[in-house]
Order: C-alpha cells, then sequence, then structure tokens
C-alpha cells in the first residue's frame, strides 16, 4: 500500500474512533439527563400533615376486614373531620402508589434495557415494584366509605382506573358506584368528566381474566342510560359471562339502561336461570332483582313460584318477598303461597305473614 493511502487509512479509523467515543459521550450524558429528569418527576415527596408525615398516616390505613365495624367506622369519621385536606392526602396517596410517569417509566425502563449496555443502563434509577394492593387498595376502599366528602379525590381515582394491577382497578370502579344506589357518585358528576371513564368500565367488563373486575364494571355500566347505543351491545356480550354473578349485573345493567334490548336479548331468562344457581348468595340476588323486569311479568311470576319450593331458605323467602310486589298476579301467587304456608318452617312463616295483605287486596278488587 503506497504511504499516503496508509496515512489517510490510520486518520480515518482515527476519525471513527472519535465519532464512536463522540457518541457514547452524547448517549451518556443524555441518559444521566434523562434519569435525573425522571428522578426528579418520579420520586415523591413527603409533605407534613398535623405534624406527621403523610407517608405515615397512609401507613396507618388498616380499613377493612382486619379492624371491626366499629374500628371502620372511627376511621371514617377521622378523615371526614379532616375535612377536604384529609381527602387531597388521601389522594396524594393514590398518585403516588403508581403514578402516570412511573406506569410509562416502567415501559420506557424495559424498552431501553434492551438495546442499551448495561453500564449505561446503571446510571438509570430502577423503575419503582409494581404496586399491588397494599396502600392504594386500602385508600380507595377508605374514600368509596367517606360518601360525598371523597368527592375531591375523583380525578386520582379515575387515573386509578388504569393501573397495572386488577385489584387496585376494581375497587377504584367500586369508588364510582358506591353506595350502588341512586346516590353513587357516577348519578352526581359532570356528564362530560363521567363520559371519560366509560372506555375503562368497557375494558374492565370485557377483560377475560379477572371475573372481579368484570362484576364491577357491570354494575358500573348500568349508570350509563345516556349512553345507551355504546353500552347496550356491550351488555348483551356479557349475559355470556362463564360466572353466573356477572351475568346477572349485566342483566340488571341492561335492563336500566335499555329495556327494549334487554327483552329483546332475553335478560330475564339468564335471571331466572340464575335464581336455580346452587350458590344461595347469587340466587337470592336474581329473585330480589325479578320485580324490575316489568316488561315480562308472568316470566317473573312462573319462576319466583317455582323458587318456593327451593331447599335454601334464603332463595324461598326472597322469592315470596319479591312476589307481594306483582299484585296484578294475586290470583296465581296466593294459591302457591297457601301451599308454602302449610310447611312449618321459616318458609312457611313468611308465606303466611305475605298471604292477608295480597288476599285482603284481591277481595277489594271489583268484581267484572
Amino acid at each position: 500500500m503506497q504511504p499516503w493511502r496508509s496515512h489517510f487509512a490510520a486518520k480515518l479509523r482515527c476519525c471513527c474512533r472519535l465519532k464512536r467515543k463522540t457518541v457514547i459521550l452524547l448517549v451518556t450524558l443524555l441518559v444521566v439527563l434523562f434519569g435525573g429528569l425522571i428522578w426528579l418527576f418520579v420520586c415523591p415527596r413527603d409533605p407534613l400533615f398535623h405534624g406527621k408525615p403523610e407517608s405515615v398516616w397512609i401507613k396507618g390505613i388498616a380499613y377493612g376486614m382486619s379492624l371491626s365495624e366499629a374500628e371502620n367506622e372511627a376511621q371514617i369519621k377521622q378523615w371526614v373531620d379532616f375535612g377536604p385536606e384529609g381527602v387531597r392526602v388521601l389522594a396524594r396517596a393514590v398518585e403516588k402508589a403508581d403514578h402516570p410517569m412511573q406506569r410509562r417509566y416502567r415501559r420506557i425502563y424495559g424498552q431501553l434495557s434492551a438495546g442499551l449496555p448495561g453500564a449505561l443502563m446503571r446510571l438509570l434509577p430502577a423503575p419503582g415494584p409494581l404496586i399491588t394492593g397494599g396502600p392504594p387498595y386500602k385508600v380507595i376502599l377508605l374514600l368509596s366509605r367517606m360518601g360525598k366528602e371523597a368527592k375531591l379525590a375523583t380525578p386520582a381515582v379515575a387515573r386509578a382506573l388504569k393501573y397495572e394491577d386488577d385489584g387496585v382497578r376494581q375497587i377504584a370502579i367500586s369508588f364510582f358506584t358506591s353506595p350502588e344506589n341512586e346516590d353513587a357518585l357516577l348519578t352526581q358528576m359532570d356528564k362530560k368528566e363521567k363520559r371519560k371513564l366509560l372506555p375503562d368500565f368497557i375494558q374492565a367488563v370485557e377483560d377475560k381474566s379477572n371475573s372481579g373486575l368484570r362484576n364491577n364494571a357491570a354494575l358500573a355500566l348500568r349508570y350509563y342510560p345516556e349512553q345507551r347505543q355504546i353500552v347496550a351491545p356491550v351488555l348483551v356480550k356479557a349475559l355470556q359471562d362463564p360466572v353466573p354473578q356477572v351475568r346477572l349485573l349485566a342483566a340488571e345493567a341492561l335492563n336500566r339502561v335499555d329495556p327494549d334490548a334487554a327483552e329483546k336479548a332475553g335478560a330475564i331468562i339468564v335471571v331466572t336461570e340464575v335464581l336455580k344457581d346452587p350458590n344461595d348468595q347469587v340466587a337470592y340476588r336474581a329473585a330480589q332483582m325479578l320485580p324490575d323486569f316489568r316488561r315480562q311479568p308472568d316470566l317473573a311470576v312462573a319462576a319466583l313460584i317455582e323458587s318456593l319450593q327451593s331447599t335454601n331458605t334464603l332463595v324461598a323467602c326472597s322469592a315470596i318477598w319479591s312476589l307481594q310486589r306483582f299484585k296484578n298476579h294475586a290470583d296465581t301467587i296466593i294459591p302457591a303461597l297457601k301451599k308454602a304456608a302449610q310447611h312449618e318452617d321459616t318458609v312457611g312463616g313468611w308465606a303466611k305473614r305475605a298471604l292477608p295483605p295480597l288476599e285482603s287486596e284481591s277481595n277489594a278488587k271489583p268484581v267484572k
């Protein structure tokens, strides 16, 4: 090789080495800068609240089955008495447990670790562990029992619907449906903010791995009659859920948001089938629910009368309670109750007490 070519090749190699070093240096600087920013935004602060760090207050929450009802009520009262500032402390605890920035960083960290050298990765702060239950679960459970006082925490709990842990997502849904009647938070929310939650509820009711999520989400969807065109098809599909409790709540929700779709999809048939479930804690709910299917009272009455023969006291007594709401079917119900009243047990006693009001109203009807 000629001397000038050898010299040129050496200079070229030197230039390439310099470029590689420059690139490595720039990447290192970017990684350090990126890590510093992540540390700044991800690392939580721990301000004082009533003389103690907020984290100490949160660790002290033992709300749930570990406490008696009296202890639970005392803890609720304590946080309600703290007022709006106390709710903000609880809301911050929910956010800090699994902030969206942390979720994104966990994902980015995983992507970077697949392509960057280990030496560079060690310059980045390790992402926090995946939160599973623990403080965020207990905090949201506490908030859900605080009633209207907890409304300030709505944005934080709404973000918790995207948590990576199913248990936290499940209890977050309950926050919006508690106390599972017309006083539920979903009935009080701004329509626009309420609409933003709907995709999370739909995603949860379609979750294939967690029946608890599907259960709570089906319950939440009953509060969306204004979105029946979106919600009804989802609930019709949920009528085929493998878990009876989920099928039951899907039928109830569908009957509330779109009675026409419920009748067409045979939601009442789903409920009457669950009424025969061997699990009395599910079957009795079906008995309680049937009077709400007002468009098909004949089917409901027939199923409830059949349940009077149930060997399960809870189911049979719930059927008696529901049959009393079908006053227009007294002529059919009275003979069935008389037969049940012949039994010397709890069901017989309930039937005996249910008969006089029905007979009185039936006798008072004008003869046509």
